[in-house]
């Protein structure tokens, strides 16, 4: 049974959702880490990643799957960019020992412009980020651009079929499907990579407290 929320509380989630923050931002955060681990793991799986790999995650939130990416591999040299200052600094906390260690580093964006040079990352990752994402043919020329000349790019979201099935989706969402994704990369400096797509569902709980059948895809845009 989906729980009775007024339309003021639906907005306030999806406030949430969009940019954490404050002590309702560090709830959200842990809700969102475990409802979309699943998604998170598939799209890790999907990067393939080799000793010393460097990673870029967009959007990563509380980053409770660190430990889980770090032992994909040995050396692996991870950073993460937020738009939220509650999720930058929740990450920080969560993972203050491979911070120390030099295994991660946290910084924050504006959502469209990577602060690193040019062909740094070997890969790129992001869940669940891409109806927030103000301009996006800018930001995937961005990360195209901070991408090694063999790297790859993964991008995973939940259908627009499935989305907007949701109460508290509304104005702050941009919904997607595969094909209107894939026109993105066209119209981006990812024109005539390679992509490999996966196709998932999953029953989740969802941020409204529902149990629901989540149906999401990954993109993997491959750099030759």
């Amino acid at each position: 049974m989906t729980p009775d929320l007024s339309n003021e509380e639906l907005q306030e989630l999806e406030a949430q959702l969009s940019c954490p923050s404050g002590a309702a931002g560090v709830s959200m955060g842990e809700n969102m880490n475990a409802t979309n681990i699943n998604m998170t793991r598939t799209s890790i799986t999907m990067l393939n990643l080799k000793d010393k790999s460097r990673v870029l995650e967009l959007g990563h939130g509380n980053c409770g799957h660190l430990d889980g990416l770090l032992k994909q591999a040995k050396g692996i040299l991870y950073t993460g960019l937020e738009v939220s200052e509650t999720m930058y600094t929740e990450a920080h906390r969560n993972n203050r020992q491979a911070v120390s260690f030099g295994q991660a580093e946290f910084h924050l964006f504006n959502g469209t412009v990577i602060p690193f040079a040019s062909e740094r990352f070997d890969c790129v990752m992001t869940v669940n980020t891409i109806y927030f994402w103000k301009r996006p043919i800018e930001l995937l020329n961005e990360i195209h651009r901070v991408l090694k000349p063999t790297g790859s790019f993964v991008v995973t979201f939940s259908e627009k079929e499935f989305m907007k099935k949701l109460p508290f989706v509304g104005k702050r969402f941009q919904l997607y499907d595969t094909a209107k994704v894939l026109r993105l990369g066209q119209q981006s400096a990812f024109a005539g990579a390679e992509v490999e797509v996966s196709r998932e569902s999953e029953w989740v709980k969802s941020k409204a407290g529902d149990m629901v059948n989540r149906t999401f895809t990954v993109l993997k845009f491959l750099l030759t």
